[in-house]
């Protein structure tokens, strides 16, 4: 499933570690975290956002997806993302954050 740290810190509970951005956790990891006690504040004040079971990344609508595409930091899964994405603005946000986690884009 698909879980999003808003914040801009790592948040380490139940074993479970969230990176800023956009994170692939079991459902099982999920309600470990979610119900450890400092964690379930961080929940429901909105910090971190568990998107739908059912939904995957190509299920989500492309706007959502550009916006969980800003926010990711992790280049495995941003790859994993642009194999299986047909929309041109997507795999259009996808190509700007690889290039500036990989240090391209920076002023010439």
């Amino acid at each position: 499933m698909l879980v999003q740290n808003k914040g801009n810190y790592i948040l380490h509970a139940a074993g479970v570690m969230l990176i800023p951005g956009a994170n692939k956790i079991s459902e099982a990891e999920w309600k470990d975290f979610s119900s450890h006690p400092i964690m379930k504040k961080v929940v429901d004040d909105g910090d971190v956002v568990a998107h739908e079971e059912e939904k995957d990344f190509k299920d989500l609508k492309a706007k959502e997806a550009i916006e969980l595409v800003k926010d990711t930091h992790d280049v495995a899964l941003l790859n994993e993302w642009q194999e299986g994405e047909s929309r041109t603005t997507v795999l259009e946000a996808i190509d700007a954050q690889l290039a500036v986690l990989n240090g391209e884009n920076e002023d010439e």
